[in-house]
């Protein structure tokens, strides 16, 4: 019993340290890297700051359509060629536009480590563009975007960020609009290319069975051929953020609702304390307090819940719930209420330490599998949380004190500073 007592003490602490290295290759590209023997898969995550959030003007969605085309084929292979290739090596292979950056993953087994670096070598420095596959691409976007205006849920999510971020980048869709699709040539998706992948904007974890000069080697040889031919700026802080309601009217037996709030950046020294406010306050799903009051007791949403959105430079606290259109206003209410309570009465210590409990113990699902391992550190570089944060974030959170989470929610929460968009 001893025996298993220390092993189960030993794997948490050495999960929770997760015990990585920072290798460089010889082209000066760093990266952090975990040997794992237990499955034959190298996996790597990695990201390049900028996104949507480049995108022109007038050619909203550009980032969003150049990412979709990524696995459509190279200069030496068409796009049935390409997708053929990957599964025949067991490889995968897949790029994704967010506001604030270009996510990425890429998985190989094993033994089939040259062939699938040397395809991931060609995908993403030099993928072929053709028209047939731009105009078909942009279909299915178009096609999805369509969609999107008659779900009511990605309907309420677009109008939410159109009312609430304002004239901050982030109040436009990532997809972009027909009209601005229609726009987007084949020429503007060469230059867009180059200066969205950039080794000054890159970021790479990986993790699996390989050795480290293997490992140096590929992410030299994929990575090691970009540029940096233009600065990419950091996105701004969100200065002037909606407050109050807005209304959009739609002919449905029910309403979506969302919520915001300004919050904090990713980095931010009380982020742990602000994440641990929101999972009491309606974070934590059947045990939030929005949760308790407004569905278990009142019946009053189908579900409701609340969340963090932190990035590099900022972050606000985003909600929602759906109910009959009946409900809507008492609802809201309610949600003003508990924002209110909470601001002013804190939250329990039983409540203070259920959550660190949760946030201790839910850390070590992130080391499921290789992939999982890779995206924590593409995260951890991504937000610049330092070489040391494995080591120092469960004493972070052990160390929060509810004088010190009771603060920040009295310093931040604020009942005039919340935006509602009423979709329904």
């Amino acid at each position: 019993m001893k025996f298993i007592i220390f092993f189960t003490i030993f794997f948490f602490q050495q999960a929770n340290a997760l015990d990585f290295k920072k290798l460089e290759t010889e082209s000066g590209i760093n990266f952090w890297f975990v040997k794992d023997k237990s499955i034959p898969i190298v996996s790597m995550s990695f990201s390049f700051r900028g996104g949507s959030s480049l995108d022109s003007q007038n050619k909203q969605g550009i980032s969003n359509l150049m990412t979709s085309l990524m696995d459509e084929g190279t200069r030496n292979l068409s796009s049935t060629e390409f997708k053929k290739e990957m599964k025949m090596i067991g490889m995968k292979l897949n790029f994704s536009s967010q506001k604030d950056k270009i996510n990425g993953n890429f998985q190989i087994i094993s033994s089939q480590v040259e062939k699938g670096f040397n395809l991931f070598y060609e995908a993403l420095n030099f993928p072929d563009f053709k028209l047939e596959d731009i105009e078909r691409t942009k279909k299915q976007i178009i096609a999805s975007i369509k969609i999107d205006d008659s779900n009511l849920s990605t309907l309420a999510s677009n109008k939410f960020n159109e009312n609430f971020f304002k004239n901050h980048t982030f109040s436009k869709t990532t997809k972009g609009s027909i009209s601005s699709l229609n726009k987007i040539k084949r020429n503007d998706l060469i230059s867009f290319h180059k200066i969205a992948f950039q080794k000054s904007n890159l970021v790479i974890g990986v993790a699996g069975n390989i050795k480290e000069e293997k490992i140096k080697k590929f992410v030299g040889l994929v990575f090691g051929e970009l540029t940096n031919l233009k600065d990419i700026p950091k996105l701004k802080k969100f200065d002037t953020l909606g407050k109050g309601k807005k209304i959009f009217n739609l002919s449905t037996p029910q309403t979506s609702v969302l919520f915001g709030h300004p919050g904090l950046a990713r980095n931010d020294e009380e982020y742990f304390s602000l994440r641990i406010a929101n999972y009491i306050f309606g974070g934590g799903g059947f045990q939030s307090r929005l949760y308790k009051r407004i569905r278990e007791k009142k019946g009053l949403v189908y579900s409701i819940y609340s969340y963090l959105l932190s990035y590099q430079s900022d972050g606000v606290i985003v909600g929602g719930f759906q109910t009959r259109n009946e409900y809507v206003y008492e609802t809201i209410s309610n949600v003003k209420d508990e924002w209110e309570k909470i601001k002013n009465k804190g939250i329990s210590k039983t409540e203070l330490d259920n959550a660190k409990a949760y946030f201790n113990g839910s850390f070590t699902r992130n080391f499921t599998s290789t992939l999982s391992i890779s995206g924590l550190l593409e995260v951890v570089q991504y937000y610049n949380l330092g070489e040391d944060y494995f080591q120092k974030r469960e004493t972070i959170i052990n160390n929060l004190d509810l004088k010190r989470v009771n603060k920040v929610l009295s310093d931040i929460f604020d009942n005039d500073e919340l935006f509602f968009m009423i979709v329904g």
